[in-house]
């Protein structure tokens, strides 16, 4: 049956349905789905970890949830909103219903916050928090956190059921721009689940990804079973794009006869692509997917405007369009991989696409730089790639750092090129790189290389270079890393053989039953090694002699602040005497800082173990963090309550990021 007659024949059967050709989708009931396979494999593992390593112990009723938490219909306990304090805690578990919406993509083997993320939490404020996640986190770490606590399979509150968190979390991951994460998350729920929200998402993210193939195979799949508007213009979409301008025509005019012309820009490219015309600039303000996909088909290129509009979806569909302009495109990548629309990887493949004369990349270090930064980043990184001479690569990735340091792009090209440093061998014949080396294996988050960059950096130290001086100036990134013992307390970890399995059980929450966690507090002992501390305020006192001797003393102050409060939320000592340098007037300053109701719930949620939340609020408290007079006790903060909850290493990464962002 081809396209047109299968359309015909819906819209007769609306029409005699309901006498006017349009009718609500009816509800899909998700509580009978089938349980996910995923979450009672991971269920299954926890209860038997319980069974083979501790007691048994079953849940009573009197230890059920409230209908606020993970159950329904029984009474609350005091301790309802209780929380593993290890992520690692062993846990019973007593599985009952499962809400399908539960399902997820990842488990906590893969970076997800756990089965009980949502302990503590109603569904609609969990949908509130959900809906209220920024589009574009100011940070990569922030980014990687709420694409996780997006993909986590979780047991969920039982509240408030007619609440969609499946929805809710697809529509944000589209609207954060992560297409492929929405797109396995909706079809990880059982299909007979999915109801034309859900189906319309991941049509939506295949087209902003110019998967148009796909998007219409799903379309012809999914179009029969609702009868919302969307479907029909995504029919008309589908018509033009296989080159059917009859089935196409019958499409637009049944848009038409049921809606009107109100859809401006839908009936403007409609239009463009008939008439071979360009559609007015003025329609295209605000694209959604499907205008997206109508402009590919007309061969028109997006408003270079929209580079500058936020909108994730346009501007990855500037990425994507063959209309695009090259030089167009590589900025459009550089903002996106930026704001992490696409990843490190992709960026590396646009800008690897670019054609360079040979000669070009072979004098990439002498030449003039090229007009458009990011077509400067390209050359500079294919001229490290196609080089095989180490020592040559290096010198190409130290011009490219250092060009990226000016216009404010270190972290991108540290992402952009980490694949390539791991090829320069780590000895001291690369001395003179490795300082440089060693921050961008930080930015990059390869920790063990960074360690290895230092140590030859250390050794290759002596009067005769600067090279104390510059790992010098970057002792707290290193400290705050971890590369740098620096005597702090550290709690300890809690073991199998450390459990208390006779404590008092106390119930958290998981799967739709009961969550016993014998596990008790991380207990802080003093594991201070004295020459560490003291290394500690002696590279302090150097770096503090640094920052006196700058020419911007109110920057250095600002950096000061952020360090200082940063160590504070670490358990990092601050040695005596360094808070004094940052003791001048005027004590009132205009700070931009994050709400008292986002700071109270971030030190509420990390006390109480509730992972979700906790992170939700951080990613908030952090959306500060790019602005010139952000508070600095804020961030502190958020480091500080993502460690609580057993996030110590996404604590890090974020503080690193924040400080090696900072302009020195």
């Amino acid at each position: 049956m081809n396209l047109r007659s299968r359309l015909l024949i819906q819209t007769c059967l609306l029409a005699m349905m309901t006498g006017t050709g349009i009718v609500s989708a009816p509800a899909y009931a998700q509580t009978s789905a089938p349980v996910p396979l995923f979450l009672k494999q991971e269920a299954e593992r926890d209860a038997e970890l319980r069974s083979d390593e501790t007691p048994s112990t079953q849940n009573s009723p009197s230890n059920a949830v409230s209908s606020g938490g993970f159950g329904a219909g029984t009474t609350s306990t005091p301790e309802t909103n209780s929380f593993p304090s290890d992520p690692n805690a062993v846990q019973s578990l007593t599985l009952g219903a499962v809400d399908v919406e539960a399902v997820g993509t990842i488990d906590r083997s893969r970076g997800g916050l756990g089965i009980d993320m949502w302990n503590g939490t109603t569904r609609k404020s969990a949908a509130q928090l959900i809906s209220d996640l920024p589009a574009t986190p100011a940070t990569h770490t922030a980014r990687d956190l709420q694409i996780r606590l997006l993909l986590s399979a979780a047991a969920l509150p039982q509240d408030s059921k007619e609440i969609s968190l499946l929805e809710a979390r697809v529509a944000k991951l589209i609207n954060m721009g992560a297409l492929d994460e929405a797109i396995e998350l909706v079809r990880a729920a059982p299909q007979g689940s999915r109801g034309s929200m859900l189906a319309q998402a991941e049509v939506n993210a295949l087209l902003i990804g110019a998967k148009i193939d796909e998007a219409c195979s799903a379309i012809e799949s999914y179009g029969a079973s609702y009868d919302e508007m969307f479907w029909l213009k995504a029919a008309v979409m589908c018509a033009f794009y296989v080159n059917d301008p009859a089935s196409a025509a019958f499409s637009v005019d049944l848009v038409r006869e049921m809606d009107g012309e109100s859809d401006a820009t839908f009936f403007g490219l409609v239009g463009a692509i008939r008439s071979g015309g360009a559609v007015s600039p003025d329609l295209l303000e605000e694209l959604r997917p499907i205008d997206i996909a109508l402009l590919a088909i007309s061969k028109q290129s997006i408003p270079n405007s929209q580079l500058d509009s936020g909108n994730a979806a346009a501007i990855i569909g500037m990425i994507n369009a063959d209309a695009t302009a090259t030089d167009i495109r590589l900025e459009a990548a550089r903002k996106a991989e930026k704001l992490g629309l696409i990843s490190a990887d992709q960026l590396a493949g646009i800008y690897g696409a670019v054609n360079f004369d040979a000669s070009a990349l072979d004098s990439a270090l002498d030449d003039a730089p090229e007009g458009i930064q990011a077509r400067q980043y390209a050359k500079l990184y294919q001229a490290a790639i196609q080089s095989d001479v180490p020592a040559a690569r290096a010198e190409i990735l130290a011009a490219l750092f250092e060009n990226a340091e000016i216009e404010g792009d270190f972290l991108q090209a540290a992402r952009l090129t980490a694949p390539v440093l791991t090829e320069i061998p780590i000895n001291g014949d690369f001395s003179w790189f490795a300082v440089v080396a060693l921050k961008a294996s930080i930015a990059s988050n390869a920790l063990e290389r960074a360690e290895n960059w230092l140590q030859v950096a250390k050794n290759a130290a002596n009067p005769s270079n600067d090279i104390a001086w510059r790992i010098s100036l970057l002792y707290p990134v290193l400290a705050i890393s971890g590369l740098e013992e620096t005597g702090a307390v550290k709690p300890v970890e809690n073991t199998m053989a450390q459990m208390d399995v006779q404590s008092t059980p106390q119930p958290s929450f998981g799967l739709g039953g009961a969550v016993t966690v014998n596990a008790p507090e991380p207990q802080q002992v003093e594991t201070q090694d004295p020459q560490a501390l003291a290394r500690h305020r002696a590279r302090m006192a150097e770096w503090q002699e640094m920052q006196a001797a700058r020419g911007d003393q109110a920057a250095a102050k600002r950096y000061g602040e952020l360090i200082f409060n940063l160590y504070e939320g670490f358990g990092i000592e601050v040695p005596a005497g360094l808070w004094d340098g940052l003791l001048t007037a005027p004590y009132a300053e205009d700070r931009l800082t994050i709400s008292s109701a986002v700071s109270h719930y971030l030190n509420a949620s990390a006390a109480a173990r509730q992972k979700a939340k906790t992170v939700a609020m951080a990613i908030q408290a952090q959306q500060i963090s790019a602005e010139e007079n952000a508070d600095p006790k804020a961030l502190a903060d958020t480091v500080a309550a993502l460690e609580l909850v057993g996030l110590p290493s996404d604590a890090r990464h974020l503080a690193t990021e924040l400080l090696l962002s900072f302009d020195q």
